[in-house]
């Protein structure tokens, strides 16, 4: 009996390890969540992901070649599920049901002496783009979560081909992803 009342406590330690270890292996899954065909869920705890880059004022807008100095510039933060980004690590592609989140937040400017430069300000709107063959015609789907003054949906569906699709498709380095302007993804990506 002394002998089952020592061991129990050590059993019980290795179980509660265990349990610990495969939560932890479970929490990495970040897999698109989908409600139908393509009504995509809005990806939770993407500010926990493997953090790509950010860029200001960085964007191709349609029909207009130059932009306005006036224009008010945003921040781009952008977000890769951490199983995609192993696995492009290893291969250099972007797997099947890579999720990348682009978060979009107003800037704003301080100039007095001994503080200058610009900031991050307020939060505008949140885009998704997930790679899978199956469900979009040439291999990604677009979606935005704005709803208006910062506000976010809890689901999206995708874009039309036209808005996102043709861009990524004709400028970005690498399978539809603006792998150019992100040092984190050129370095992680194997050499040949």
């Amino acid at each position: 009996m002394s002998q089952l009342k020592r061991a129990l406590p050590l059993h019980l330690a290795g179980v509660a390890s265990l349990l610990i270890f495969a939560s932890a292996q479970g929490a990495d899954k970040s897999s698109p969540a989908f409600e139908g065909k393509d009504t995509l869920l809005r990806p939770q705890g993407y500010r926990e992901w493997v953090f790509v880059g950010s860029s200001l004022g960085l964007r191709y807008p349609k029909g207009v070649e130059k932009p306005s100095s006036s224009q008010a510039k945003s921040f781009n933060n952008v977000y890769i599920d951490p199983a995609a980004f192993r696995a492009f690590s290893r291969t250099g592609q972007f797997p099947e049901g890579t999720v990348m989140v682009l978060e979009i937040l107003s800037s704003d400017a301080k100039a007095e002496p001994g503080l200058q430069g610009e900031y991050e300000r307020e939060f505008i709107a949140l885009e998704a783009a997930v790679k899978d063959r199956r469900r979009f015609d040439g291999g990604w789907g677009y979606f935005s979560f704005d709803d208006g003054e910062g506000k976010l949906k809890e689901k999206a569906t995708p874009f039309a081909r036209a808005s996102c699709f043709e861009c990524h498709d004709k400028k970005a380095a690498l399978d539809h992803v603006f792998t150019q302007f992100y040092p984190v993804l050129r370095a992680a990506q194997p050499r040949k």
